[in-house]
């Protein structure tokens, strides 16, 4: 009901108020945003939008089930930017159908300005967004400034091998940039 609405955004806003008088920076993460987009899109953003005024620096839509396709989010973040900053948007995608790192990339071309994801994957269920995929893509592909220079790309592969070294498993052949066949 919108009373305890109302109620939660409140909650929302103090709550993240209050983490950033102890913090450097609040990130405040959205779990389940594209489903809770779907069902109540105006309550979604209205979270957003709490938690920024609460003084929130980072914004994280999740795709928590991993079940969200490329255009919808791009139309999602995109609309999420008309009510809070799109410099202050992240996204965290799983990788349930397969889209995580598409997921990512049409949530960066809507003006998503932060990425969550792992090394490999690596992540619960079938993982998250893969970081080993996403910063040469967003480098070398979309001209993107990540902190990661030449050299940083260059030991990608021996990083990824590492993981899966210390994991017991062989490194994926069909790896995009860091694989054998790529």
């Amino acid at each position: 009901d919108v009373c305890s609405s109302d109620l939660n955004l409140t909650m929302i806003a103090e709550s993240v108020a209050h983490a950033a008088t102890r913090a450097r920076e609040v990130v405040f993460d959205a779990e389940h945003f594209f489903d809770g987009w779907k069902a109540n899109r105006d309550y979604a953003l209205s979270c957003l939008e709490a938690a920024h005024k609460g003084g929130a620096r980072w914004l994280v839509l999740c795709d928590t089930n991993g079940g969200t396709l490329p255009d919808e989010i791009e139309t999602i973040v995109r609309d999420a930017s008309t009510r809070v900053p799109a410099s202050h948007l992240g996204i965290h995608c799983h990788d349930d159908t397969g889209n995580a790192v598409a997921n990512s990339l049409a949530a960066v071309r809507a003006g998503a300005r932060m990425i969550q994801g792992t090394l490999n994957g690596l992540g619960e269920r079938c993982g998250n967004a893969n970081l080993v995929t996403l910063i040469p893509t967003l480098v070398l592909k979309m001209g993107f400034e990540t902190g990661i220079g030449a050299e940083g790309l260059r030991r990608l592969p021996q990083v990824s091998h590492l993981l899966d070294e210390r994991l017991n498993r062989a490194p994926a052949r069909q790896a995009p940039y860091v694989g054998e066949s790529a």
